[in-house]
């Protein structure tokens, strides 16, 4: 353990790259396959009541216009006007629809009805890919953050995997705004990558309450495919 956790507090804060600068971009992640392999590896149950729920009614990245839908996603539910249609929804991001391509368990489809604002303009948004362990998930890639302006676009999203989880199957996907929260376990506020990176941190030293307090604010959606 005592050499495990230099590396992984070593990840965790190379993920940090990944927050800034805050300016407009596209969709990017920062890459880094130095996580080394144990058998003690940090889990956590993300599911909450902000989890994504069944609506009644990509590093290489793609934008697909609203009458084209990619052939290993024609599974997938989309709003092809970008207002009615959308697959799932969320009270942190609202309606979207997030599906796994069914050729490659690496890329995903995203498409979001209403783009986060705020005060200082337009919200990026960060997807962090993760694996079952048992009823715990565990994040085995790079979060990948953009800008999803577009409630009639379709973005492709290829997951990069660290080395140590490279034959690992993506079965979810962590995302949230790129803003900060108030978490009651720092009083104060963090954005929630950091919050989740030393949620991930703390629980690889047996302390739980750092994921409680990210899981109690509830500011991501967890969906699983």
């Amino acid at each position: 353990m005592k050499n495990l956790l230099p590396q992984m507090i070593f990840i965790l804060f190379t993920l940090a790259s990944c927050d800034s600068p805050r300016s407009q971009r596209a969709l990017s992640s920062t890459y880094n396959n130095g996580l080394t392999s144990s058998g003690n590896i940090a889990t956590v149950n993300l599911d909450n009541t902000n989890s994504s729920s069944t609506s009644t009614t990509s590093t290489t990245t793609t934008g697909t216009t609203n009458s084209v839908i990619p052939s290993d996603a024609t599974q997938c539910k989309f709003a092809t006007d970008g207002v009615t249609g959308f697959e799932s929804t969320s009270t942190h991001l609202g309606e979207y629809t997030l599906c796994q391509s069914s050729t490659d368990k690496n890329t995903a489809y995203f498409q979001l009805k209403t783009p986060p604002t705020g005060s200082n303009g337009d919200v990026s948004i960060c997807l962090i890919p993760t694996t079952s362990s048992g009823s715990n998930s565990i994040y085995v890639g790079n979060p990948m953050c953009g800008y999803f302006k577009d409630p009639k676009s379709v973005r492709k999203i290829t997951f990069i995997k660290y080395s140590q989880y490279s034959n690992a199957t993506i079965t979810g996907v962590l995302f949230f705004k790129d803003l900060s929260w108030y978490y009651p376990v720092y009083n104060s506020y963090m954005m929630t990558l950091d919050a989740y990176k030393t949620c991930m941190n703390m629980l690889a030293y047996g302390n739980t309450a750092y994921c409680s307090s990210f899981k109690q604010v509830g500011q991501y959606v967890f969906k699983q495919f």
